[in-house]
């Protein structure tokens, strides 16, 4: 061998013997993002990654200038660090003994898709005490990114959650310690965190790893939380100084489904101090503005000891200061270290490009100079700010014959940047209750309106935006809101995709020309089953809307009625009622009261239909209009009622009456605004009596409002028909729990247990039974096995036909015999015991002269072969007893020595008769003699 290659080897050899902590005894935080270089995702797929690494600075020797990133495709490659000075670049030293890292490279995917880029590196520092301590420099450090690459046309860009504040902190023994990560999503995707344990390989836990809090723990002391929403981490309190290391991942949302996860690796470094953390003081947590509006915060930073003459550094975090277009302000600018208080200003003047449907964070950091002019404790507190739209202004609605014209104020304010602003939605609403728009969450989507267009420009008429509904009907109130919509705001100028929406517009109400007359009341006055009463009244069309000219007198209304609910014109019938004037003037508003009706168990609809000009086909009907109808439901000491009615107004507001038997008047119980109530604490078997007052109006100029209308009188009386809550808790408990030999029939039986639900349950009181319901195999029917007649008889023992397997089940009856749901079924199974002795002396002396197992239990049945020295049968059964008296088939003695045996074991289960996976097999000596 040539000289130069044995010396080659050799050294290869000593390096490979050095203790791993030697090469890479330095990692402490890391995480890695990813993000499309161009942000318009021209080309999706060719991406930049960016590994952050924080590290020792005193382990030179293991300082890295390149790392090795993989990116999840089958493709590795090394990649050079790119930050601090020097040539390689040497990073960034910082306090603490921390070097800050940086390694950026490029790739390009053959196609779209998820991938996991990871970076994985020997080791982790040396001395972390909740790693694998005092060995968790023998651990490899794993960072990784699954990162999403989405068809652009269709989901847009993507990119990886930003982490903009550093991942390592100090805390104090005994103090709460505070962090956040500040973490913002370039695209807007919302960010979810949780804990988790490191790793060490892709999919592979550090080993022996405990989560901070559960070093040294001290009750009441040793909560580590983490804000899911907000990424807030507080630890109360650490006990133990040292070095710690907490991983989270963060999970970006688009559209509520997973798209990314980033895991980041964090360090927190506790020091035994007498020192408290800095107190951040600022309001409010969370706020809401509207885009063009200027948002200032003036943010406090103290240091509790003041005589101590400390000084506080007050820093800010976030993506309003990552924003490309009027990026927010934290003045004065200064990162040093000032004499408290430190004052600062947090100043966004917002624009339309920052209209999104996430809240921004911002992370706000006041760090003490406790340990020398560098560093010390720091406390961090989150601030959210939502960005939403505009609403558009002066919205206006005219009614044309057969439609009705919208218009509201163009230039829109919002209508710049023209790739975020997508168009306006128009939405209407009837028959449904007035909103409040909550500005955080401006969205109309199920609150009471239909949409009435997909997103798009409006067009303009006389310079203002239009719209035109015509599916109207004359008779009906129709209530409109007109909001923007926006693309998602990107951090990055990125192709947007999320639809935010903008605030609606103010409401405004209208009705089609009142050619007809509009039916006001259905007013039920009298409750009878032959003789029931109903007022109905209307008001006449409006003179200008109809054109008296054009359409002449006589004017006459005629009644028509249908039975039940009903808008079917089909449906009615006129009643012989009509009301006829020669002149306009003198068809007023009209009343009718129509008797004979059942209104107890009955609602009754009615239409108006209107002549003019003594014709025989009415110019137009009114809108249908029911009663409102009742239904009382008794039950367990209460009634629920229930009410509908179909009418063109709206009710907004119900009051529900009670009979008062002292006065024989009705009280006035409840105001609610859906149509259900539950009148609760009554007595059973005692008759209660209701009506329904409904409060309406059409909500325009010229009709009376508020509209009144009472339901029919409905009783009910309450009864116990609820049966009581299953009993909770249910424990079956045998010999199997405790490892006894079953070889005691005794001892062959089930314990079971179970909680009482007068004590468990706030809803029942009134348990004076259980039922007690067996299966013997998991899947079968249950059948009643006992009653026991105490509500704290909790206990049962059961000793089943056969084996003690089976599934369990308890049911509680009240005292009136209602019986509860099954409370969760529990099945318990059979501890099969069978094992065979290994020798026997079929001698006759009636000692060992049969070959028999040990006492066994739950064994069905077996398949028992023994085999001579040649592999001949000799002998086979299934009766677990065996029972082998040394003889073959032929009843004749088999000689003296070793035999083999099969034994496949059927036992009882709880599923049914089972075989045991592995047969038994072994030697059986056979002697005959004395010896």
């Amino acid at each position: 061998m040539p000289k130069h290659i044995f010396q080659a080897l050799s050294l290869l050899l000593i390096l490979a013997a050095l203790p791993a902590s030697l090469w890479a005894t330095h990692n402490r935080a890391g995480h890695i993002e990813v993000a499309p270089v161009d942000p318009l995702c021209a080309n999706p797929r060719f991406v930049r990654a960016v590994i952050t690494t924080y590290t020792k600075t005193s382990s030179v020797p293991a300082d890295r200038d390149t790392l090795t990133i993989c990116w999840g495709d089958g493709t590795c490659e090394r990649v050079a660090r790119s930050n601090g000075v020097g040539n390689p670049p040497q990073g960034v030293p910082l306090e603490n003994d921390v070097k800050f890292n940086q390694y950026i490279a490029f790739h390009t995917y053959e196609s779209l898709g998820r991938y996991e880029v990871s970076m994985t590196d020997p080791n982790r520092n040396g001395g972390i005490l909740n790693v694998n301590f005092p060995n968790s420099d023998a651990i490899k450090f794993h960072i990784q990114t699954t990162y999403t690459i989405p068809s652009p046309q269709f989901n847009g860009c993507n990119s990886s959650p930003i982490l903009t504040v550093p991942p390592i902190d100090i805390g104090c023994v005994g103090k709460v310690f505070t962090h956040n990560p500040g973490a913002f999503d370039p695209d807007g995707d919302s960010l979810s965190y949780h804990f988790i344990v490191p790793l060490q390989e892709a999919g592979l836990e550090v080993p022996n790893y405990l989560f901070p809090n559960q070093i040294d723990p001290v009750a009441g002391q040793d909560s580590l939380l983490i804000n899911e929403e907000t990424g807030d981490i507080t630890w109360k309190s650490p006990q133990k100084a040292g070095e710690y290391n907490l991983a989270i991942i963060i999970v970006s949302y688009r559209e509520g489904i997973p798209l990314d996860t980033t895991i980041r690796d964090m360090q927190i470094l506790v020091e035994e101090c007498d020192n408290l953390p800095p107190e951040l003081v600022f309001a409010p947590r969370e706020i809401c503005v509207v885009a063009g509006e200027l948002f200032e915060m003036q943010v406090t930073a103290t240091a509790p000891s003041i005589e101590t003459g400390q000084r506080v550094r007050l820093e800010a975090f976030g993506l309003p200061f990552e924003v490309g277009v009027s990026p927010a302000t934290f003045t004065p600018a200064s990162n040093a270290f000032e004499p408290q208080p430190v004052v600062k200003t947090f100043r966004w003047q917002t624009t339309c490009d920052h209209i999104s449907g996430q809240y921004y964070t911002v992370v706000f950091k006041a760090t003490d100079n406790f340990f020398g002019d560098t560093t010390g404790l720091a406390t961090l507190r989150s601030f959210r700010i939502k960005v939403v739209g505009p609403p558009p202004r002066d919205l206006q609605a005219e009614a044309d014959p057969d439609r009705i014209a919208l218009s509201w104020e163009s230039p829109y304010v919002c209508e710049e940047p023209a790739n975020r602003f997508q168009g306006f939605t128009v939405w209407r609403r009837e028959d449904t209750p007035p909103i409040v728009v909550d500005t955080c969450d401006p969205g109309l989507s199920g609150m009471g309106y239909d949409k009435l267009t997909p997103v798009g420009i409006q067009e303009e008429e006389n310079g203002r935006f239009v719209f035109f509904d015509s599916d109207v009907e004359r008779g009906r109130t129709y209530c409109y809101r007109v909001q923007g919509e926006f693309a998602q705001a990107s951090a990055t100028g990125g192709f947007p995709f999320n639809l935010v929406e903008g605030l609606p517009s103010r409401e405004v109400c209208i009705q089609l020309a009142r050619d007809i007359p509009l039916i006001t009341n259905v007013d039920v006055e009298r409750t009878d089953v032959a003789n029931g009463e109903i007022l109905v009244k209307w008001t006449k069309p409006l003179a200008e809307d109809l054109d008296t000219v054009l359409n002449a007198g006589p004017y006459t209304y005629e009644l028509l009625r249908a039975t039940g609910i009903t808008t079917e014109p089909a449906d009615f019938a006129p009643i012989g009622v009509s009301f006829t004037s020669p002149t306009f003037a003198g068809a007023n508003d009209t009343l009718f009261t129509d008797t004979g009706l059942n209104t107890a168990g009955e609602a009754y609809s009615y239409r108006i239909n209107f002549y003019v000009n003594g014709e025989p086909d009415p110019l137009g009907a009114s809108n249908a209009a029911s009663s409102v109808f009742l239904t009382v439901s008794p039950t367990d000491n209460r009634n629920e009622l229930s009410w509908e009615e179909d009418v063109p107004w709206e009710n907004f507001e119900y009051v529900v009456y009670r009979l008062n038997p002292g006065t024989g008047l009705f009280d006035s119980i409840a105001t609610v605004t859906e149509p259900i109530y539950r009148d609760e604490g009554l007595v059973n078997g005692k008759q209660y009596c209701y009506r329904i007052e409904a409060v309406g109006t059409y909500n325009i100029d010229g009709v009376a409002s508020p509209l009144i209308n009472f339901s029919q009188e409905q009783c009910g009386t309450p009864e116990d028909n609820v049966p009581p809550c299953p009993p909770e808790e249910l424990l079956v408990s045998n010999i199997c729990d405790q490892e006894i030999q079953c070889s005691d029939e005794d001892l062959l039986f089930n314990s079971l247990s179970w909680s009482n639900p007068n004590e468990t349950c706030p809803e029942t009181d009134d348990v004076v039974q259980y039922h007690v319901y067996y299966a013997p195999f998991e899947g079968s029917d249950l059948s009643l096995i006992a009653v026991l007649d105490s509500a704290r008889s909790t206990t049962f023992d059961h000793k089943p036909d056969v084996g003690i397997a089976g599934c369990y089940a308890v049911t509680a009856l009240d005292s009136v015999g209602n019986e509860s749901d099954l409370s969760p079924i529990v099945c318990v199974d059979n501890c099969p015991f069978y094992e065979l002795p290994n020798a026997f002396t079929p001698n006759g002396d009636r000692s060992n002269d049969l070959f028999r197992p040990f006492p066994y239990c739950f064994v069905e049945r077996v398949e028992f072969q023994v085999f001579n020295r040649w592999g001949q049968l000799v002998f086979e059964t299934e009766d677990p007893d065996l029972n082998w008296d040394g003889t073959n088939f032929n009843g004749q003695n088999v000689e003296e020595g070793v035999y083999y045996y099969i034994c496949k074991v059927f036992e009882r289960r709880v599923e049914g008769i089972l075989p045991r996976p592995e047969a038994l097999s072994g030697f059986i000596q056979l002697v005959r003699s004395s010896n």
